[in-house]
């Protein structure tokens, strides 16, 4: 595909993206890229070498269209991260004048995912993903463009209606004390059922326990226009037992004005296996009470009666590795779970996950 075509059809996914909504734009970007690399493929089999119009009999052709096809992957990835630092500059021309802080260590960088979750008499569920940080050079790194920072995806649990929401703010960051990060977002969320605006105001520290323990302490204050109030509090305790292994205890508590129960509770205990420098394996038990609205239940479904609140049980293992390119990464999450909504019958999900990173390549970390 000709440079002009692959303006045209990014062009056209920015389009998207304003007149619907990020699910949107991301699929659309999705099949441009798709397209785009079918296109390449084409163009190169299809077009002799002018340097070289003799073939190499101990060649084979398809290696050569596949190799090259990689290339240009290569390149397009590389010229996708010029267009991140170069929107980085543009943007940030826009508040030069302003005067905010930054947290320190940070980058900037784009996530593409997509989640296909199963769960046993729910059936299937995908949902794609965009999660983006930008760091604004020209302000002295002390204002950031965050979309979809506002929830966490590790947490185990099936693809929700509020993680297709998306969210989009300016981020202040306050690095005056390296001990304890603050920082304030002014953004919006953008649902099914219109826009609502909201501010947020982070806060965490991290702190040596005894002596092999390191915690971490993490609040989420949320205000939203239409939704009312929200708070994500969330505690870990982490411990290395050796080079490959990292044992982790997470407890989470939140309260949605919103919601009929509250609060919602989760406790999570992780061991975290580095495999190797391609591979990273986590094995996993849980327990969890969430409201009604979060069950992936429908009334037909339900084995008990009708609650405000379920709990559920469950053991999982997430793995994750990187193939292809350093910048390309596949996950698969085996769960057993027993659900309260099924009174506790055991039953099973899996979750696929497929996953791009711009500007933070070769990170495995399943513990992000």
């Amino acid at each position: 595909m000709r440079d002009a075509e692959w303006l045209r059809t990014v062009w056209r996914a920015a389009c998207v993206c304003t007149r619907r909504s990020f699910r949107a734009a991301f699929n659309a970007a999705l099949l441009c890229m798709i397209a785009s690399g079918a296109a390449s493929a084409a163009d190169t089999a299809a077009s002799p070498s002018p340097t070289n119009p003799t073939t190499d009999p101990t060649q084979s052709p398809p290696d050569t269209v596949l190799s090259k096809t990689a290339a240009r992957i290569d390149r397009l990835h590389g010229q996708s991260e010029q267009l991140v630092q170069s929107l980085v500059g543009r943007v940030d021309s826009f508040f030069v004048n302003d005067e905010f802080a930054t947290f320190t260590d940070n980058e900037s960088r784009v996530r593409l995912r997509l989640d296909a979750d199963h769960w046993e008499n729910a059936g299937w569920d995908v949902a794609p993903r965009v999660r983006l940080q930008l760091v604004m050079p020209g302000l002295q790194r002390r204002l950031r463009l965050v979309v979809n920072d506002g929830d966490v995806e590790e947490s185990g649990q099936p693809v929700e209606d509020d993680l297709k929401d998306n969210d989009i703010a300016f981020r202040w960051v306050n690095d005056e004390d390296d001990r304890i990060k603050l920082s304030y977002d002014l953004g919006l969320r953008i649902s099914g059922s219109g826009v609502d605006p909201f501010v947020r105001f982070n806060a965490g520290m991290s702190y040596p326990v005894a002596q092999h323990w390191q915690g971490q302490t993490t609040n989420r204050l949320f205000h939203y226009v239409k939704r009312g109030w929200r708070n994500d509090l969330a505690q870990t305790f982490d411990r290395s037992l050796a080079d490959d292994l990292l044992l982790r205890s997470r407890s989470r508590i939140q309260y949605f004005q919103n919601r009929r129960h509250n609060p919602t509770l989760e406790q999570k205990f992780s061991l975290f296996h580095t495999l190797d420098e391609q591979s990273v394996l986590a094995y996993e038990v849980l327990w969890r009470q969430r409201s009604e609205e979060d069950s992936v239940y429908g009334d037909d479904a339900l084995l008990v009666e009708p609650r405000s609140h379920y709990d559920q049980f469950a053991i999982q293992a997430r793995y994750r590795r990187n193939i292809v390119r350093p910048w390309f990464f596949v996950e698969f999450w085996p769960i057993l779970y027993w659900p309260e909504e099924r009174d506790y019958e055991a039953s099973l999900a899996a979750r696929i996950r497929v996953e791009v990173n711009l500007g933070d390549n070769g990170k495995l970390a399943l513990d992000d």
